[in-house]
């Protein structure tokens, strides 16, 4: 199962790529494309909190340049061993 966290938008010219989130997430989570293809790992969160953006190391810069305008999902199982972890 999927979540949606936000919106893929552009390349930063040090080859990042910036995420409208639609919630603050956990930072090193993986982030998918529905069809579970592996786009890479948000590593920060910038901006306000009530309009973040994420930015994310992509696996690689072709993959990146495919999912610019796509929703970017989590696995649903990575946000609950996370929350696991967090409570002890």
């Amino acid at each position: 199962m999927l979540k949606k966290v936000g919106t893929a938008l552009h390349l930063t010219h040090t080859r990042n790529l910036v995420v409208r989130l639609s919630d603050l997430v956990p930072l090193y989570l993986s982030l998918y494309t529905y069809s579970l293809r592996r786009v890479g790992t948000i590593y920060d969160i910038i901006g306000p909190t009530s309009r973040p953006y994420g930015l994310v190391r992509p696996v690689d810069l072709e993959v990146a340049k495919s999912v610019m305008g796509e929703a970017l999902y989590v696995k649903v199982i990575d946000l609950e061993k996370r929350a696991r972890a967090k409570r002890g």
